[in-house]
Parts: C-alpha cells; sequence; structure tokens
C-alpha cells in the first residue's frame, strides 16, 4: 500500500547474471542507445508528477533522474544515506525533517524516460555498476526504478575485495586508507558477535570510499562511455562525501 515503509532484504548472496557488475577495464563493444520502456510514465497511478524528475543536460534534458536521486552542486541529494549502511537506514530529507523510504517510492522509475539499464561509475572505485530490474523485489517493474538503484549500489559495495584487486593498488598509503576504513566500519557495530563477524568478512568494496561513505547523488555522465559500448543517457556518476 503506498506510504507503508519498504523493507530491503540485506544479506545476499553472489551476484547473479541479473546484477552483473562490470570492471572499466572491459572489452569494448557497439555502442548502444539505452532500451528506453514506451509505457506511460503515470502507470498504475502510483508514479510521481514529472517535476520529480531533475533535467540531464544531455539532448536538451531528455533523460532525467529522479529528483531523489539526483546530485546537486553544493547541497547533494535529497537521499540521505550512509552507503555502508543497509538501504532500509537511508532517509529523505523534506522541508521539515527525515522520512523513511516508502514502498511508493521505490517503486518510481529511476530515470524518465523509464530505461531497462543504467551503469554507474564513482571515481573512487575501480568497477562500474550495472543496475537492470529485479523482478523478484516488492518494487519490480519492467524498468530501472528508485529500489533497483538502491539495492544494487548497496548490493555490489558489500562484495568482497579479491586480493588481485587490492594488489592493483602499489600505493602503501592507499592501502592504509582501505585499511583505516574496513577498521572503522566494522568497529561501529555495535553488537560483539556481530561486529566480530563482520571483521572477519574482510575488506569490502564500499572500503574503496575511504571516508567518503554519504551518498550525494546521481548526475549524468553526457557523452556515456563509448568505449565500453556505453552511449550518451546510460551512464552515470556516483558522488559521495564525508560524513
Amino acid at each position: 500500500m503506498p506510504g507503508h515503509h519498504v523493507r530491503f532484504v540485506d544479506v545476499l548472496s553472489t551476484p547473479s547474471s541479473t546484477y552483473s557488475d562490470v570492471t572499466l577495464a572491459s572489452s569494448p563493444g557497439p555502442c548502444t542507445p539505452p532500451a528506453v520502456i514506451p509505457s506511460p510514465l503515470y502507470a498504475k497511478g502510483q508514479l510521481s508528477p514529472q517535476h520529480n524528475y531533475a533535467s540531464s543536460p544531455l539532448a536538451g534534458g531528455h533523460v532525467q533522474v529522479h529528483s531523489v536521486l539526483a546530485h546537486s552542486i553544493g547541497r547533494g541529494a535529497p537521499l540521505y544515506w550512509d552507503l555502508s549502511q543497509p538501504v532500509s537506514a537511508a532517509q529523505v530529507r523534506t522541508t521539515s525533517a527525515l522520512s523513511t523510504l516508502t514502498e511508493q517510492l521505490v517503486m518510481e522509475p529511476a530515470t524518465s524516460p523509464k530505461v531497462a539499464s543504467i551503469t554507474i561509475i564513482c571515481e573512487r572505485l575501480p568497477w562500474a555498476i550495472t543496475v537492470t530490474p529485479r523482478q523478484d523485489a516488492s518494487w519490480a517493474a519492467p524498468y530501472v526504478t528508485i529500489g533497483d538503484v538502491l539495492f544494487t549500489l548497496y548490493r555490489t559495495l558489500r562484495l568482497p575485495v579479491t586480493s588481485a584487486e587490492l594488489n592493483a593498488h602499489n600505493d602503501p598509503a592507499f592501502h592504509e586508507r582501505i585499511r583505516d576504513a574496513y577498521v572503522t566500519r566494522y568497529q561501529r557495530i555495535a553488537h560483539p558477535g556481530e561486529r566480530e563477524s563482520e571483521k572477519a568478512k574482510g575488506v569490502k568494496r564500499v572500503d574503496f570510499l575511504f571516508d567518503a561513505r554519504m551518498f550525494k547523488g546521481l548526475s549524468l555522465v553526457p557523452e556515456g562511455m563509448p568505449g565500453k559500448g556505453l552511449a550518451p543517457g546510460v551512464v552515470w556518476r556516483l558522488h559521495v562525501a564525508r560524513p
């Protein structure tokens, strides 16, 4: 029912082909435009008015991101979320307070027009993150929703980092910052048993953000990534900042 708080499953399994993450070093392929979903924007009467989508600089603003996810210079995004925490901890800033995520909100399209896939990159991460619709979720739709974006970001950032990925960086200072982020993350857990369990899992991708854990929104990469076969309108940049 619209307005009810949404529950995300935060204990996640190994990635499947549905939620694959693509490294920036992957082989280039043909540059294809985003798959636009032609269904009406206001399907089922649950979706937001058009003014909830912040215009991108691409093609006269034809590609838009939902205002909750949109990065604004100097302000970040309305979504208040520590990326090291479960999606259920995220809140939305309103004019007067912080509110929790609702079923209605996470079901809304992440972009306008609706698309079947987006790719998220971040200057701090050596991985690109592919977001596609999750059909077994409560927010399931044939297009990428806000719920898909949040779930996939959390799921991907919780993946363990391999030795090869760590060893790709020869800078001792980089390794020290990764270690500091890892230690800080598990030490914030209050319950001793859960803290030790998290410690034993080792470094995760979220630790590559160092102390810049706060979600500050998505902005369009106007040119896409032609060398990776990703056309304009597909690629979005994740902005982060310190708490």
